[in-house]
């Protein structure tokens, strides 16, 4: 069910709506990753409907179908849409568990939402910091001090927007670009307009996480990943690190996690996953209740655990 929902600050956030065909117990929202519309995430949001979840995606404002202000930033986004969003879901599901499946950008701004305290699980997925310095030395890392330093500042000057398709990212408007170079400038990367570290609701952020990463994704490399991880000190953390080989797949890079081609046996595991922490939050449930999830269809060598 495609919906336009208001923002706090009234601006129309355009967003689907998947009810599963149970009555809700849970509920999923899904935070995209920089400048890509929410249609990406529709195969993977149906697949979790499927296992009983609602689930709610969305677009940022000035992007997609959403409400374009003349002025918006990576902060708002965070701050004002996400959390928008989160309330939204608890009108849509009303008393129903809530957790968050942020990919790349999705995931670093849980800590900006003041109602990140009401989530009781979340999913991140290639989610990493975009300091240039957690790039490899060479031209990788000549690449993102471009992208800061030279390519936004310019290309926005010059067209009024940042066309990112141009040089293999997202096409943003251009206040939303100008304040993501602002980022990756400093090393604190989500910062305030100062180039202060931003994290006022971080310390809520103190629910179970998985998350995923993988060996052939040049936008998330390793180092940056697990850059971020000190932004959720709070959190018991299920880290993996993968390889196209332990999803059954030749590439996975970026984005192939949510692609419709994406084999529904690393779908079906990850709902089970899911399932089992949001249903930890309902004390009437006795231990042998939860669910038993399927065998993995990656390799346990690849994954290790961090609880905080």
């Amino acid at each position: 069910m495609d919906i336009t929902l208001p923002a706090r600050d009234g601006v129309g956030l355009a967003a689907t709506f998947f009810s599963p065909s149970t009555a809700i117990r849970r509920a999923v929202l899904i935070n995209s990753g920089t400048g890509i519309p929410r249609q990406f995430y529709a195969a993977f949001a149906q697949h979790l409907a499927g296992h009983g979840f609602a689930v709610l995606t969305y677009d940022y404002r000035g992007i997609g179908q959403s409400e374009k202000p003349a002025s918006a930033t990576m902060e708002e986004w965070g701050a004002v849409d996400q959390a928008s969003m989160i309330d939204h879901l608890g009108v849509l599901a009303p008393g129903a568990a809530r957790a968050v499946v942020g990919h790349s950008f999705g995931g670093q701004v849980l800590g900006l939402a003041d109602s990140i305290g009401h989530v009781s699980a979340a999913v991140l997925v290639c989610s990493q910091s975009g300091h240039w310095r957690h790039w490899p030395a060479g031209r990788a890392r000549l690449r993102m001090l471009a992208l800061w330093w030279l390519l936004i500042p310019g290309l926005t000057a010059m067209t009024g927007r940042f066309p990112g398709a141009w040089v293999g990212t997202a096409d943003l408007p251009k206040t939303v670009a100008r304040s993501w170079a602002r980022w990756g400038r400093s090393r604190h990367y989500v910062c305030d307009a100062h180039g202060r570290p931003l994290r006022p609701y971080n310390e809520a952020v103190s629910f179970p996480i998985r998350w995923m990463s993988f060996s052939d994704d040049p936008i998330a490399p390793l180092s940056a990943v697990e850059a971020l991880r000190s932004y959720y000190s709070n959190a018991a953390v299920d880290r993996m690190h993968l390889t196209p080989p332990d999803l059954g797949l030749e590439a996975v890079g970026h984005f192939g996690f949510f692609r419709k081609s994406m084999p529904r046996g690393p779908w079906d595991e990850l709902a089970c996953w899911l399932e089992r922490e949001m249903r930890q939050t309902d004390r009437n449930l006795k231990l042998e209740e939860l669910p038993a999830c399927p065998h993995r269809t990656f390799s346990p060598k690849s994954r290790t655990a961090s609880a905080g």
